[in-house]
């Protein structure tokens, strides 16, 4: 393979990596991998990528691109340039073949799950937050600055969140549940409140649901705990941003 035709390839192949990130910023799904606080990085990153491939398709066939480097770059893998280019098409290919989705149930079973807001750090505003506007995150942080969990029990709650059980929980039990990401699905965390409904063995797992009703408090786990007493459990539309962000 001449080194026009496979600079020509790699550019083509660092103009689509820009694409897609920029597909994955434009249709919000670039949240389903990281924190929204470092979607810039991206977006520095499909520029970079696109300035990079111009360079590919401006630069004469005999002009190393990076220090002189280039024509050694080439007799390494003059004989097989393919494998170079399989290297670099990796990350599209699989960024194209896995479509893009958050995590759920399944990433629930190999990760420590948070029922009780220990390590969750709140702030005034979240503890005086109105009942009704409170997250799952936001229970779990007042749960966390309580001395006594019978504190919230009478108090009444509505959380979004997926179904989550297995073998450890009751019959009448599951956990209402997020994810929450410091940075991005590496760190996530797993955040839940138990609920108790009599129909619970009727859900599946990753199911949406919006879960009304009341707390008391009650052993979960060998733990003392709030659990939430539902009154109405309605299967829901998992929201456009599924994650909860610290």
């Amino acid at each position: 393979m001449s080194l026009r035709l496979e600079r020509a390839f790699k550019g083509l192949i660092l103009i689509g990596l820009a694409l897609f990130l920029t597909h994955l910023i434009v249709s919000g799904k670039l949240l389903f991998y990281i924190n929204p606080r470092f979607a810039w990085l991206t977006w520095v990153a499909a520029i970079l990528l696109t300035l990079v491939a111009y360079a590919y398709q401006r630069a004469r066939p005999h002009e190393p691109l990076q220090g002189g480097h280039e024509h050694e770059s080439h007799q390494h893998f003059g004989e097989k340039p393919w494998i170079a280019l399989a290297l670099v098409a990796l990350p599209l290919l699989l960024g194209i073949l896995v479509p893009p989705k958050p995590l759920g149930a399944q990433a629930v079973g190999v990760r420590e799950v948070n029922t009780d807001g220990l390590g969750l750090e709140g702030n005034e505003q979240i503890l005086t937050r109105d009942q009704a506007e409170r997250n799952i995150l936001d229970w779990l942080r007042a749960f966390s600055a309580a001395d006594d969990p019978g504190t919230f029990s009478g108090q009444n709650a509505r959380v979004v969140g997926f179904v989550f059980r297995d073998e450890s929980y009751s019959v009448d039990q599951f956990m209402v549940s997020r994810f929450i990401l410091s940075c991005c699905v590496a760190d996530a965390t797993v955040l839940g409140l138990i609920v108790s409904w009599p129909d619970s063995s009727s859900l599946s797992n990753d199911t949406w649901v919006e879960v009304e009703g009341t707390f008391q408090t009650g052993q979960f786990d060998g733990k003392s705990t709030p659990i939430l007493i539902a009154d109405r459990v309605t299967h829901t539309e998992a929201p456009r941003q599924p994650y909860l962000y610290p």
